[in-house]
């Protein structure tokens, strides 16, 4: 069943394609068009069209890569001829076979992302495996597609009408996604993350952001699937809360809560205040009962103002904790670290948090947690060492990954796992011999670090001489 376009843009199939992992075919077609594309597994993989400037031989003569007597003469012979047209161009031009294969690649995106900017026309999908050969395939990922299309969106106008009086609902972003975003694009998803349950018109007013920049972003992030939009309902001691964990968070950051103010009572209060002060604030602020999406930064912030809360409880509910704190205005020190109990404790639970987050995959969440974990106590070892595997996941932070994986290193030079781990991210940036002398040396400190030996054998069969054998479309390997 065929889709219009004004009612269901083109962009929203690849949404879903993307999302559900789909394979199929999807026949975008208008008055004048027809354009073909084939996915395996929410990878593009190959397009046809109809359209002649897309067509290979156009592209090419466009480019200056072949000449008008050229583009004539592989005309005539495609003509007469069920031969390949890339087949044609390398027997008639001085184009290699490895030329025609990027300019082929070229083509299959252009034709991809030609659709996004159609007003007009439908389109219908198909899930099958599609009957594309093997040697034909190019993989290419969709947030690579998603990320360029969007640049070619000329009205919001659909996703205006269609979402203006809803809220944005943020999750985190993966891995193989947030590569292809820039570090704008990155900024602005962290911002809306401090807008929960809060509508559109709202979003775009408080950060102050032009209205088609806003929308180009948003929906960009919508259509990666790490936004979504969901009814909005106003829920003003809902918003208070979320704005005094704001302000909480911020205050115990800057290491700036006195418990007393904390509770809002006074030295001399009964502990039966206390515990009723305790008992109001776990209605309000315990993580659980704020309604947001589960991996949002509100979500997190929580955690460590209830966590700041329940040791807040714990000193002034006690008698003996009690009279340490008023005389040193804080819990007592312990010697062993030169930093408090409290902050020993906090650390360690950000730490445990931040790992669960960072096996999850949500990186840049677990990364923050670090950050605080690192202020809180900076001589644990382990904790740069999470801090920089965090970083090291996201573009835009392995500058800052390479200095905490270098300060864990130094810190224990007998542990290989910071030296491998610093391996791993020169090899993610190429750094092809400084990621094999960083595997060497982990397996100097410990030659059983099993994933250490499989890289450096990965790594000198990759980069071993060896007869070079170039990837041809048309099936065979020259």
């Amino acid at each position: 069943m065929a889709n219009a376009i004004k009612k269901y843009p083109v962009p929203l199939i690849f949404k879903k394609i993307f999302k559900d992992q789909m394979s199929g075919e999807l026949v975008v077609k208008g008055d004048h068009f027809i354009r073909n594309m084939f996915f395996i597994k929410g990878d593009l993989v190959f397009a046809t069209t109809s359209v002649p400037r897309e067509r290979l031989g156009d592209i090419l003569l466009a480019a200056g890569k072949i000449s008008e007597d050229e583009f004539n003469k592989m005309s005539r012979i495609k003509a007469n001829s069920t031969r390949k047209i890339g087949e044609i161009i390398v027997e008639i031009s001085n184009l290699s076979r490895h030329e025609i294969y990027y300019a082929l690649l070229y083509q299959v995106k252009l034709i991809a992302l030609s659709t996004f900017a159609l007003t007009d026309g439908e389109w219908a999908f198909t899930e099958r495996p599609p009957n594309v050969p093997g040697n034909q395939r190019f993989h290419i990922k969709m947030p690579e597609i998603i990320t360029e299309g969007i640049k070619k969106i000329k009205s919001f106008d659909y996703y205006r009408n269609r979402f203006n009086y809803r809220s944005p609902v943020t999750t985190s972003i993966p891995e193989s996604t947030g590569k292809f975003l820039s570090s704008d694009e990155i900024k602005f998803y962290i911002k809306l993350t401090n807008y929960p349950n809060t509508s559109v018109e709202e979003v775009v007013s408080g950060l102050h952001a032009p209205e088609n920049f806003f929308w180009r972003n948003i929906i960009l992030l919508y259509l990666l699937n790490v936004v979504d939009f969901v009814e909005y309902t106003v829920n003003k001691d809902q918003n208070k809360d979320i704005e005094e964990i704001n302000e909480l968070y911020q205050k115990i950051k800057n290491k700036k809560v006195d418990y007393y103010q904390l509770f809002g009572v006074e030295k001399t209060a009964p502990v039966s205040k206390i515990k009723d002060t305790y008992f109001n604030y776990s209605k309000k602020y315990h993580p659980d009962r704020i309604r947001v999406a589960p991996d949002s930064t509100v979500k997190l912030k929580a955690n460590e103002v209830f966590a700041e809360i329940n040791k807040a409880f714990e000193v002034l509910s006690n008698e003996e904790k009690k009279r340490s704190y008023d005389m040193q205005g804080h819990p007592p020190e312990t010697p062993a670290t030169g930093g408090t109990l409290s902050a020993r404790r906090q650390a360690k639970d950000l730490y445990l948090k931040a790992n669960a987050l960072f096996k999850a995959k949500q990186y840049w969440q677990a990364a923050t947690l670090m950050e605080n974990a690192v202020k809180l106590e900076p001589d644990k070892p382990s904790y740069y060492l999470l801090l920089g595997l965090c970083q090291s996941k996201t573009p835009q932070t392995q500058k800052m990954a390479e200095k905490n994986l270098k300060k864990a290193a130094e810190m224990e030079p007998w542990n290989a796992d910071p030296v491998f781990a610093l391996g791993e991210l020169y090899r993610s940036s190429n750094f092809v011999k400084k990621a094999d002398a960083q595997f060497k040396k982990a397996l100097e400190l410990n030659l059983d670090h099993t994933l250490a030996g499989k890289a450096v054998k990965e790594l000198e069969a990759l980069y071993a001489p060896k007869k070079k054998q170039i990837f041809s479309v048309f099936g065979k390997k020259k």
